[in-house]
């Protein structure tokens, strides 16, 4: 595909998001080039001032001006209702996507990646939305306006004026981010170097000051912040620097000069024409800097939120489940990842009212597996059903009732221990709360914050939800991991009640014998295909 076909389909899903919002836009740009051609207006009345002192043009100046201020206000309002809702469409279509990826696909992405994408890369295209109707007319409209009223009233000797401009335009349009591009490289450095080192020093500070200055991160620290410190005086001694100058040789003052050059032999109100129209164009000139910057700031955001738009979500159907104690099965799955086959042609019925157990060496596809079956994850061939239909022709709401997933890490967010739980059973009272939490062995105040707790305790909460939770189907991943011998065994009990009385289907990975020996079935995976086994007891 040629790199403009390319480009054009990488951003096709931000265009479903922009696309309500391009007649606002189109009318945000009208209105600001009303404004722009006002402004103009009011200049060109003050040119004819001089020639005819009358009040009449001061007061055409004054209501050209007014409605430029009007026009301009306006167009910003409109802008940004444009912009704010841009922004919320795309930050309701990444944030659904994200929930659609597959986990293999979502682990990719780090917190910092993830947080990226739905704050700063979404904000950095505010500029680029919200101020496109002001930037096409300073950049385009005025200055063609300029152009022509100047070739009109003073001539083509005029445009030598326009030779600032030009000059700032060539060098924000090319020489700048050539000269920027063999620095910018040491300032992201500095930039990742520091912030590497602060985050380390954080991490670590109770240690920290067990030890001098000398060692261990907070040494790094004090390296990091020097070279911060010289790497960003090297950045603006080079290109900050040299920025400033070109902006300091190319203000108005030239513009005058080379303007009365040109037209100091013609009438004053041709010399007042190319001066203030010259101005009025190379002022944008003035601005193209900080304009590219934006543009290329969001640039980039926009690309990294196309390319995680384009990531292939997990098939999705809208069916509801037409039995309602649907059996589980697996037919013929397989599972392969960059290192190989994992598991090939697996077929199983997980029968309710049983609790089943998966062991096997690490790296055997047992976590993978309990994502495929929660339709988190894709297998390479076979399918998982419940009862006769595929789980991937469900709707999402139906496949989450019949199905929960409790994870081995972070089964908890950021809100208190109650909240938590509130997710699984909103009309849950603190009676039952309590007894979930007995259950998983934990006796916890349901007002302390779960992001706060132990990482065992919050897989704890995370398995009280277990306890509380209506699915049919439950699946747990190494639930017993941060437990001793006895409560792990109590745990197991708890389980094997909840699976018998409510005729629950219960699957779980663990790697403790003991507790697989307890179970009503048991699979176990091996890593070599041809070595797979599975056993029913």
């Amino acid at each position: 595909m040629p790199k403009g076909q390319h480009q054009a389909h990488l951003f096709t899903p931000l265009m479903i998001s922009a696309k309500p919002v391009l007649p606002q836009l189109g009318a945000g740009i009208f209105t600001e080039a009303v404004a722009g051609l006002a402004n103009l207006a009011a200049l060109w009345c003050l040119i004819h001032l001089i020639e005819d002192l009358a009040i009449i043009w001061v007061l055409y100046a004054c209501v050209c001006w007014g409605a430029g201020a009007v026009c301009s206000s306006a167009a910003s309002w409109i802008s940004h209702q444009a912009e704010a809702d841009f922004s919320s469409r795309l930050r309701r279509q990444v944030a659904t996507h994200l929930t659609q990826l597959p986990t293999r696909t979502l682990a990719r992405y780090d917190d910092n990646a993830l947080r990226r994408l739905v704050s700063e890369d979404i904000s950095a295209l505010h500029h680029v939305v919200a101020h496109l109707p002001a930037e096409i007319v300073t950049f385009m409209i005025v200055p063609v306006a300029s152009v022509i009223m100047l070739l009109v009233m003073s001539g083509p000797i005029s445009l030598l004026a326009l030779l600032p401009g030009c000059l700032a335009a060539m060098y924000y349009l090319i020489l700048m981010p050539r000269y920027s591009v063999r620095y910018n490289a040491e300032r992201v450095n500095a930039m990742e170097t520091i912030v590497t080192a602060i985050n380390d020093y954080v991490r670590g500070i109770r240690i920290n000051r067990l030890f001098d200055a000398q060692s261990g991160a907070l040494a790094d620290y004090h390296a990091a912040t020097n070279r911060f410190t010289q790497g960003m005086v090297t950045w603006v001694s080079h290109v900050a620097t040299a920025a400033a100058i070109a902006t300091a040789l190319l203000q108005a003052v030239a513009t005058f000069a080379i303007a009365y050059w040109a037209s100091y032999q013609l009438s004053p109100v041709s010399i007042a024409a190319t001066m203030l129209f010259g101005l009025a164009i190379v002022t944008p000139s003035l601005r193209l800097g900080h304009g590219l910057d934006y543009l290329a700031a969001g640039r980039a955001a926009g690309q990294r939120i196309a390319q995680l738009l384009h990531e292939t979500p997990l098939p999705r159907g809208d069916a509801a489940l037409q039995a309602a104690h649907a059996e589980l099965t697996i037919q013929n799955i397989c599972i392969t990842t960059e290192n190989g086959t994992l598991i090939e042609n697996l077929s199983h019925r997980f029968l309710p009212g049983k609790l089943t157990v998966i062991t096997g060496p690490s790296g055997s596809g047992k976590t993978t597996l309990l994502r495929i079956l929660a339709g988190f994850e894709q297998p390479e061939s076979g399918e998982v059903r419940l009862g006769a239909q595929n789980i991937t022709t469900l709707d999402e709401q139906t496949r989450h009732r019949q199905i929960q997933l409790i994870p081995q890490t972070k089964p908890v967010l950021n809100t208190t221990v109650r909240d938590n739980l509130l997710l699984t059973a909103p009309k849950a009272s603190d009676e039952q709360l309590h007894d979930a939490l007995n259950h998983a062995q934990i006796d916890i105040d349901l007002d302390a914050n779960a992001a706060l707790l132990s990482g065992g305790e919050q897989q704890r909460v995370g398995l009280a939800r277990l306890f509380l939770s209506p699915a049919k189907i439950l699946l747990l991943d190494e639930p017993t991991s941060a437990l001793d011998h006895s409560r792990a065994n109590q745990l197991m009990a708890a389980l094997l009640h909840v699976t018998h009385t409510q005729n629950k289907t219960l699957i779980m990975v663990t790697h403790d014998p003991a507790l697989a020996s307890q179970a009503d079935q048991h699979m176990h995976l091996e890593k070599s295909p041809q070595q797979q086994k599975e056993f029913t007891v």
